[in-house]
């Protein structure tokens, strides 16, 4: 008899929560070239649950092709905003630095370049 993993019992009812991690591994295994069938059967669900997991995760496919939760999407959204402004006050500030000098006739330091 062939063992699956089975989901984690979320108080009552039978019905059980997949951890993201699980979801994560059965939409790999199926996206590897696993017939889903196979992976159905292997875990223990349906189908229909595996397409639905695919379609809400495919707003968080990266570049690479690699699946991440969307309740990351927003976190790492968060983060590449915030490192567009700092670079953004940064180049202002390179801008400035560069008119201050131009203005007093000083030459750029050596590995600057001139604009």
């Amino acid at each position: 008899m062939e063992t699956g993993v089975k989901p984690v019992q979320s108080g009552r009812g039978r019905r059980g929560r997949w951890p993201s991690e699980q979801k994560l591994a059965m939409l790999q295994e199926w996206r590897s070239g696993v017939p889903l069938e196979e992976v159905c059967r292997k875990y223990g669900v349906n189908a229909a649950l595996l397409y639905r997991w695919k379609r809400s995760l495919d707003q968080g496919l990266k570049e690479s092709g690699e699946l991440i939760p969307k309740s990351q999407v927003a976190t790492l959204q968060r983060r590449i905003d915030d490192l567009e402004r700092v670079l953004g006050r940064k180049a202002l500030e390179v801008e400035v630095l560069k008119k201050a000098f131009e203005l007093k006739g000083l030459k750029l330091p050596e590995g600057t370049s001139g604009g």
